[in-house]
């Protein structure tokens, strides 16, 4: 029993070496390989996370909220006035040429 532990470990004991020597020869030519082609090297090399910078939906609100507003915006909070232009535009319909009013705003602080 004393003689087949012993055959085992010397067994075990050769092995070693000539594993660790054969990784050493696989990464000297790793090492060859890469310095001989230059895409290798960014294949290789990591790239740093992407950062991504979270903001809020309403920048004033300081709250968050478990229920959607039902509008897309919201008022733009306190000084802001409401500024509108309006004018009279030609539109073509099929039963003729009809002026129509048309309206934009925007909100200014």
């Amino acid at each position: 029993m004393r003689r087949k532990m012993a055959l085992v470990v010397l067994a075990v004991g050769a092995a070693v070496p000539g594993l660790i020597g054969t990784n050493a020869v696989g990464a000297q030519s790793k090492g060859a390989i890469a310095s001989s082609n230059p895409t290798a090297a960014f294949a290789q090399a990591r790239r740093p996370r992407a950062r991504i910078r979270v903001a809020p939906a309403y920048p004033y609100r300081l709250y968050s909220t478990t229920y959607p507003v039902p509008y897309k915006y919201e008022f733009p909070g306190p000084g802001a006035v409401r500024q509108c232009t309006s004018w009279l535009a030609p539109e073509h319909r099929a039963s003729g040429p009809v002026i129509v009013p048309r309206m934009r705003c925007w909100w200014e602080r």
